[in-house]
């Protein structure tokens, strides 16, 4: 297979949804509202939370990455996880990440407070689609699999970048094993060529997990990923708060990335 073959038509998003939801993500970068990434706290919610968190940071956008907990807010966009966003001053623009495609309410209640939201996912549809300003969907891949098309996107489209490093691939490969998405087509060429970009990983907060979990970085496959290093990852978000997993994955310090692994092992 080849990674050039994963496009937008392959995996069947809808062009006009996206190039709207590029627009919005270009204006709200250009008026420095503030855009919360509103991610799931499995594997899958947090690699695509830190795939657009990182690109949108890239841009110098005013964005910050949230994880609702699973005890007080429940899973993806709620009332209680907007109530919690809204104190941030300007806050114009929500951008979900593996949920948000049956958050009809949620979605409702965020535009009464003159919030736009965006929905990336992959979960099959309701009937009534959510009142969103743009949805990014498809269920032939992993959520991050789908915000990871959006930042490849924003790359092309927004910065007009084209064959650089890709850093994410790796992060789409982890979410959609760890996801169990059927390993065919798409999601059969991104874990493909996403393990070789993680069996090269520079990211310090994945190299201190797999130091912490004994296991070769050359040798990391899906079973590597499936039984040792995602079960890490989905712990916290558990047991305690998936935004840990997510600093472990972003982070650029290498005692926080020590700290933190121990952090997942050990909750694990």
């Amino acid at each position: 297979p080849k990674l050039s073959d994963v496009t937008i038509k392959s995996v069947k998003i809808d062009k006009a949804n996206l190039q709207k939801a590029l627009n919005r993500i270009h204006k709200a970068i250009k008026s420095n509202e503030k855009i919360i990434i509103y991610g799931d706290y499995d594997v899958d919610g947090i690699c695509g939370t830190a795939i657009l968190w990182e690109t949108l940071n890239s841009l110098k956008a005013n964005v910050m990455p949230y994880i609702p907990s699973r005890f007080s807010e429940g899973y993806g966009l709620s009332k209680e996880g907007i109530d919690v966003l809204i104190k941030n001053e300007n806050l114009g623009l929500i951008i979900t990440v593996d949920n948000g495609i049956v958050a009809n309410e949620a979605v409702d209640f965020a535009k009464k407070q003159g919030i736009d939201v965006i929905i990336t996912d992959h979960h099959v549809p309701s009937k009534k689609l959510p009142n969103a300003f743009s949805i990014v969907h498809t269920t032939l891949l992993c959520g991050a699999g789908a915000a990871y098309m959006l930042a490849q996107q924003i790359k092309n489209k927004i910065l007009k970048i084209k064959n650089e490093e890709d850093k994410h691939l790796e992060l789409v490969a982890l979410a959609t094993v760890a996801d169990l998405v059927p390993l065919t087509k798409a999601n059969r060429t991104l874990v493909k060529f996403g393990l070789l970009s993680l069996q090269k990983t520079k990211r310090v907060g994945l190299l201190a997990l797999i130091e912490k979990s004994k296991i070769k970085k050359e040798e990391i496959g899906v079973y590597e990923v499936g039984h040792i290093i995602a079960p890490r990852l989905n712990a916290m978000g558990r047991l305690s708060s998936a935004m840990d997993s997510l600093r472990l994955v972003c982070t650029n310090n290498r005692k926080r990335a020590e700290d933190l692994s121990g952090i997942l092992s050990k909750t694990n």
